[in-house]
């Protein structure tokens, strides 16, 4: 059995700042770029290379819920830690809360445009 890397302390770090972010999201877009900053700044820290947001797609209520672009999947550094890790967990946990939150505001989109005028 091959041994697997534990990116646990960074998703630890970087989960409440993320959630308090997507509970303070106005609309879908803005749930959108928190997902993909942060899922960006996450792999950027654990692969040592600058990733950009524009790298990852978030696809709501899609069977799967993003999706990484061909330079990110060219990356042999990334497949490698990708298919090696408990990173793909931990970004279905990022990706089921922004999905959540999407799905939410997407709902009540007259609403939620009532609390921002309000403020």
């Amino acid at each position: 059995m091959s041994m697997q890397n534990s990116y646990s302390t960074i998703e630890k770090r970087y989960e409440p700042k993320y959630r308090t972010e997507i509970s303070h999201s106005r609309n879908t877009v803005e749930v959108e770029g928190v997902f993909t900053m942060t899922v960006a700044e996450i792999l950027s820290e654990v692969l040592g290379e600058k990733i950009y947001s524009d790298a990852i797609v978030f696809k709501p209520q899609s069977p799967c819920i993003y999706e990484f672009k061909d330079v990110l999947l060219e990356k042999e550094k990334f497949k490698e830690i990708f298919d090696s890790s408990d990173l793909g967990a931990i970004i279905d946990r990022l990706s089921l809360v922004a999905e959540h939150r999407h799905i939410h505001l997407s709902k009540l989109p007259e609403k939620t445009n009532l609390k921002i005028k309000r403020h």
